[in-house]
């Protein structure tokens, strides 16, 4: 009897487990907060742009080595012809001063005799006749150094011009299959950057939609507000261009028209630029950085902090130019992006 007691309680006991197990609503998941989704499609977004700006960096760097290919074999044949010539009027001076040689040695027989410094001068009439023989010695034995000395020189000059010239020749062949190679990997890098900008357009173009529509959401507005970095038409974008990769935005306008800080931050360069003339360059949070190119004038320091919107320079036709505009760069982790994503993403229509 107390068995079968025991029995009961261990089967009441587990039936009031189970129940509780089923009567116990599962644990809410907690949803991630709005600032949370805005963080998490910025880095999706970020991600996206730097792999499309990284495949253009590979062409970038592929066209600039055929470039350096193609100079060197240039500079190796200058060397190479200019080594020849010094080779040639080596052995010009080779030549003529062998012929100066010839006529010291015939100078130096007598009857058929060599004439040494004591048959000279034991065959003197008179010491007057010892005294002239013994300059004329003196004379013929400085020549004949200087003539040798100048034929061991230009034996020497024509045989490192030879040399010289040999290496050209090779360092210009070898150039020249670095060139080809160089060609070829910069024709594929950019039917790749064609490739992965047309799959990239997409997603980054959604990607954008995704985190503007969060940051509409949003009624927080701090640092890392973007504005329209100045007013004008878009000319160019972002990406291949006529064989080459054109890394930035155009923006056209009247010269004069103000350029603005597309976002806060701390100025890094203002002032002559290659290729744009002048150009001013602002570093701001997370690794980005804006580039504004063919600025007519520019209003800001290196050091100084900038606001969003606030003028930095003004529209010109500087540099590299095909008329007044803004070129509008954002480089992300030194990789450049493209701009209009960045931009619309941030809530800026352009």
């Amino acid at each position: 009897m107390p068995a079968r007691r025991g029995s009961t309680r261990i089967i009441f006991a587990i039936a009031i487990l189970l129940g509780a197990l089923v009567v116990a609503p599962p644990a809410a998941t907690a949803q991630p907060s709005l600032d949370d989704q805005i963080a998490k499609a910025d880095a999706e977004l970020r991600a996206a742009q730097v792999k499309l700006g990284k495949t253009f960096g590979r062409f970038t760097a592929a066209e600039k080595r055929h470039k350096s290919a193609v100079a060197a074999v240039k500079a190796a044949r200058v060397k190479e012809r200019r080594a020849r010539t010094e080779s040639a009027a080596a052995a010009r001076l080779e030549e003529n001063t062998r012929g100066r040689f010839d006529q010291f040695t015939d100078a130096n027989y007598r009857g058929g005799n060599t004439v040494t410094s004591v048959t000279a001068l034991l065959t003197s009439d008179s010491p007057d006749d010892m005294l002239k023989r013994a300059s004329m010695l003196n004379v013929l034995g400085g020549e004949y150094a200087e003539v040798v000395d100048k034929m061991s020189t230009a034996a020497a000059r024509k045989a490192k011009a030879s040399g010289d010239a040999r290496q050209a020749v090779a360092d210009a062949a070898s150039n020249r299959d670095k060139a080809a190679k160089a060609e070829t990997d910069a024709k594929r890098a950019y039917t790749a950057a064609l490739a992965a900008q047309k799959a990239a357009k997409s997603e980054t173009d959604q990607l954008a939609q995704r985190k503007a529509g969060l940051l509409g959401q949003s009624v927080t507005v701090g640092d890392g507000a973007v504005v329209k970095p100045t007013v004008g038409t878009l000319t160019s974008g972002f990406g291949p261009r006529d064989g080459t990769i054109h890394y930035g935005q155009d923006i056209a306008n009247a010269i004069g028209t103000p350029i603005l800080a597309a976002m806060a931050g701390e100025v890094i360069d203002a002032g002559p630029a290659s290729g744009f003339g002048q150009w001013v360059r602002v570093q701001h949070s997370g690794g980005l950085i804006t580039v504004y190119g063919h600025v007519a004038t520019f209003t800001v320091t290196v050091g100084q902090i900038v606001a969003a919107g606030q003028q930095i320079a003004t529209m010109g036709n500087e540099g590299q130019s095909t008329g007044p505009h803004l070129h509008f760069e954002v480089h992300q982790d030194g990789t450049a992006i493209d701009p209009l994503p960045w931009l619309r993403s941030n809530g800026v229509d352009i």
